[in-house]
């Protein structure tokens, strides 16, 4: 008993690890199945609810399988809301509620003389729809088991012990691979974002790659992309004297040391840092005016110059490109104003912060109020 408790447990804490990390997969995915489950349920509903029009043995199915089939369009339309991407989960629980209150219906009120069948369709497929906590799927199984049990127990005492032995059976198979699925889809999952990450990761510094900069500048050219107001383009001071004097073993754990400065200060700040090359690195800003823009950038100067780097210290050369004002169609042109920005903080001492306009240049004489 121990045995099957921690084999559950370990389940369900593989399931949180993994959920949590792939929360976004996670919802799109449940968003996609309830959307078509709900579509596809209240169509299928309509063909036995046709063959009822058709049969006079039937009729006193008609009321079921009509508010079947208005519930599963209504939460068809209803997954469609933004409201309801918060409660995709319910919903999905709500339609299968649905599923198994009609083939209850069906199995123990509308035919007490005749085995489940429809029904164990329904403990098959369910844990096998979505994606949730595999011990609340399983209860929820396990609830709609006792409750057909309890009323075939009362209603249809002849086919009993059948039925709950094929519903315990497709049950069983049915949670057990329902189980089964939940965890490798998030492993799919898993492994999608890891390989992006990689992808888009620059392994030395952990911060975003030259690639990823370029993917996100194909993003803003979108119509509907929040942009950037402002970009910042940060170089290493010597660092290529700091190479060439003690190596590149010791210049990588340098830069490694440096993209952990830059992640802890975007912490604070609605900043994107990019690996641009070598000691160059870039970073997007979000919703900041000139002048915070120009505060942030000296900020950063000053917290890099305050890090001990196993001993060394690190300065950096800042140049800041201002856009928020602008139509832009193409960042490249600002990242190339901050680049020059740059050069220009380089050619005036280095440590210091420069501002570059679309036709003017301005240095660290920028008050700060």
């Amino acid at each position: 008993m121990e045995q099957w408790s921690n084999l559950f447990g370990s389940q369900e804490k593989t399931y949180l690890q993994l959920a949590s990390s792939n929360r976004e997969a996670t919802e799109a995915y449940n968003k996609q199945i309830l959307s078509a489950m709900t579509l596809l349920g209240g169509l299928l509903t309509l063909l036995p609810l046709i063959t009822s029009l058709l049969s006079n043995t039937k009729t006193n199915a008609i009321p079921a399988y009509i508010v079947g089939a208005l519930i599963n369009f209504a939460l068809f339309f209803l997954s469609k809301l933004p409201l309801m991407k918060k409660h995709t989960l319910c919903g999905l629980y709500i339609g299968f509620s649905v599923f198994f209150l009609i083939s209850i219906y069906l199995s123990v009120i509308r035919s007490p003389d005749m085995r489940a069948t429809v029904l164990l369709g329904a403990f098959c497929i369910m844990p096998l729809g979505f994606i949730d906590r595999p011990s609340r799927m399983n209860l929820f199984v396990t609830f709609w088991f006792a409750v057909h049990t309890i009323l075939a127990f009362y209603l249809k005492p002849r086919y009993v012990l059948d039925d709950m032995i094929n519903c315990l059976c497709c049950s069983i198979l049915g949670c057990f691979l329902g189980n089964m699925m939940v965890r490798v889809r998030l492993e799919s999952y898993e492994a999608r974002r890891l390989l992006t990450i990689e992808k888009e990761t620059d392994v030395l510094t952990g911060l975003f790659n030259r690639r990823k900069l370029f993917e996100t500048l194909a993003v803003l050219e979108t119509a509907d992309s929040e942009r950037p107001s402002g970009i910042l383009m940060a170089d290493i001071d010597y660092f290529k004297s700091f190479n060439d004097s003690y190596g590149h073993t010791t210049g990588d754990k340098y830069l490694s040391r440096f993209g952990e400065v830059l992640r802890k200060f975007a912490q604070n700040f609605r900043l994107q840092f990019y690996r641009y090359g070598g000691e160059e690195f870039v970073a997007m800003a979000y919703g900041y005016s000139e002048r915070e823009l120009y505060s942030i950038a000296e900020s950063l100067r000053i917290a890099v110059q305050s890090t001990d780097m196993d001993g060394s210290q690190v300065t950096v050369s800042i140049g800041v490109a201002y856009c928020g004002n602008e139509q832009v169609s193409n960042y490249e042109k600002v990242i190339d104003r901050a680049d020059q920005a740059t050069y220009a903080a380089k050619h005036a001492g280095r440590n210091r912060v420069c501002m570059k306009h679309e036709d003017t240049m301005e240095g660290t004489q920028m008050t700060i109020e």
